[in-house]
Formats: C-alpha cells, sequence, structure tokens
C-alpha cells in the first residue's frame, strides 16, 4: 500500500537524536521508554506561532491553539487579513502527522505551520470561516452548497467515531435559532439538509428515501396491480366462455349470459384504475405528493 513519504534523519534535533540512540538499549519501564505512559523520544515540531494565538503544547506533539482564524500558514483565512470576529481553537494531535521535524537536513531548525492535509487529528473551531473551501478542508459542494463566512467545527482524522449511548440526533436549521452565529443574518427561511458525501465525490448525489412514505406508496401500488387483476380475469373469463360458445358448447353459453351484464361494469372499473394510477403516480412522483418519499433535504451518494 503506498504511503506517504516520512522526513528520515531530518526529524529530531541532533541532541534528541544522541538521546534515542542511548535509549535503544532500554527493555522495560524506565526514562525515555515510553512503557506505561513513560516519555519517549519523537519528533515534536515547533508550531510557527502567530502574535496573535496562544498555544499549549505537550511534549509529544500536541496543540491547543487558541488565536484567530487560520487554517495553514500565517496569511491563511480569515485571521490573514484584518478581520474581527474570526476567534479560532484549534486542537491538533500529530502537528504535520508522519511528516512532523523539528530541523531540516542541514540540521537547522524549522518552524511547522498547520495542514489540512497532513496534521493527523484535528479538531477546528472558528467563529468565522470559508471551512468547505480548498483553502481549508475541500469538501464538496453536494446539495448544502459551500458556505462561506460562517461559524464552523470540523473534525478530522483517519478514523472519526460518534458514540451516544442512547442515541445521535444530527439537526440542522433549527427553527429556534434562525440567526447565523458568525454574522448575525436571518436564515429561517433557508433550511439546509445533510449530505452523505463518501469519497467526497458529489456526483451521483440523491436524496435520502423517507420509509414510511415509500411504504406507503408500495402497499397503494399493490391495491392497483391486484384490482387490475381482478379486471384481466373477469375480461379473459368472457373471452373464454365467448369462445366455446362460439363452438357450440351449451354450458359456455349458459355461463357467458351470466358473465356479460357484469362486462359493463368492468370496463368502468378499468377507466377508473387507470385514473387511480395516474393520481397514484401524481401522490409520489411530484414534490408536493401526499406520497412523496424522497427527502426534500437530505442526500447521500
Amino acid at each position: 500500500m503506498p504511503q506517504r513519504p516520512t522526513i528520515g534523519d531530518s526529524l529530531l534535533r541532533p541532541i534528541k537524536q544522541l538521546q534515542k540512540d542511548d535509549c535503544l538499549c532500554l527493555n522495560g519501564p524506565g526514562l525515555q521508554s515510553g512503557i506505561l505512559q513513560q516519555p519517549i523520544i519523537g519528533p515534536r515540531p515547533d508550531y510557527n506561532a502567530g502574535p496573535s494565538e496562544v498555544v499549549r503544547a505537550g511534549d509529544h506533539n500536541t496543540y491547543i491553539i487558541m488565536g484567530r482564524d487560520r487554517p495553514r500558514d500565517k496569511a491563511s483565512g480569515k485571521g490573514g487579513t484584518p478581520n474581527t470576529g474570526v476567534g479560532c481553537i484549534d486542537l491538533i494531535a500529530g502537528l504535520s502527522g508522519i511528516q512532523a521535524r523539528e530541523v531540516d537536513a542541514n540540521g537547522e531548525p524549522v518552524k511547522t505551520n498547520k495542514s489540512p492535509e497532513q496534521d493527523a487529528a484535528r479538531i477546528y473551531i472558528s467563529q468565522r470561516a470559508d471551512a468547505d473551501s480548498p483553502e481549508y478542508f475541500s469538501c464538496a459542494p453536494g446539495k448544502v452548497g459551500n458556505l462561506t463566512n460562517r461559524s464552523a467545527i470540523v473534525i478530522k482524522a483517519d478514523s472519526v467515531r460518534m458514540i451516544g449511548r442512547e442515541g445521535i440526533k444530527l439537526i440542522t436549521s433549527p427553527a429556534s435559532d434562525p440567526y447565523s452565529g458568525a454574522i448575525g443574518w436571518f436564515i429561517g427561511d433557508d433550511i439546509q439538509g445533510i449530505d452523505l458525501i463518501a469519497g467526497n465525490d458529489d456526483s451521483d448525489l440523491q436524496p435520502m428515501v423517507k420509509g414510511d412514505r415509500l411504504v406507503q406508496t408500495l402497499n397503494k401500488q399493490v391495491d392497483l396491480i391486484k384490482d387490475l387483476q381482478s379486471a384481466i380475469f373477469i375480461l379473459m373469463n368472457a373471452v373464454m366462455k365467448t369462445a366455446k360458445a362460439a363452438g357450440g358448447d351449451v354450458t359456455a353459453i349458459a355461463e357467458l349470459t351470466t358473465i356479460i351484464p357484469d362486462l359493463a361494469l368492468n370496463l368502468e372499473n378499468l377507466k377508473k384504475a387507470e385514473k387511480n394510477y395516474i393520481l397514484h403516480k401524481l401522490s409520489y412522483n411530484i414534490f408536493l405528493g401526499e406520497n412523496y418519499f424522497l427527502s426534500r433535504h437530505n442526500h447521500t451518494n
């Protein structure tokens, strides 16, 4: 399986490399062994902090960065230009991921910026951002669209799990909160849905199906088919009796006299069935139909 390349010998400062070499002989829970939550020698990038940022850094490449909106380097995001109301909290475990380094190939210290592509795991919380854009996290537009200048929370990692012992609710556009959190606009008339986009490919995004409505539609379809089968049975029975009567079958002639009066009623039933089929199709096939079973807001590929 292809793998993103590591930095190789340019990972650690020389003093750390010496300490690491000295620790290779350790096979118990000793100093710098990493066993039983002991510290271990590894790369801790020097984050390229901006003047407005407060940084809390752990010893094992973990960061809590509080400042202005900034998805990448100091010039990126809303915080890269003179904007107010762009507060940001960024939680990063694994700055630069497998490419984390402290020095370059010449052993010179280097500064490291954030990277939506390389950071191993990240929770990005911003008061105002263009979170869907390529400058940030490159999300496909889907049906929801690429919103700009909005407050955002983005969670990105190799595996993301949401666990709710008593359920999980994904709610959009709540009626109790009809204003934008970033700019205060009224957005209550614009209900946004949920897009499930596997592979970040929205080229075949389709509405999700509402199960109860679909069951109602299928049950009605079955009832209409039964009515049609009954009508066809009566017609076919009449055709068979007519054929036998034409051949001189006395019994068929007698039976035919009892069937013929029902044919006119059966013809009316067929006309009604045709009308019912049209109404049924309209009930589930148009946006405002009572049995329209596609979600008006939520989509998936």
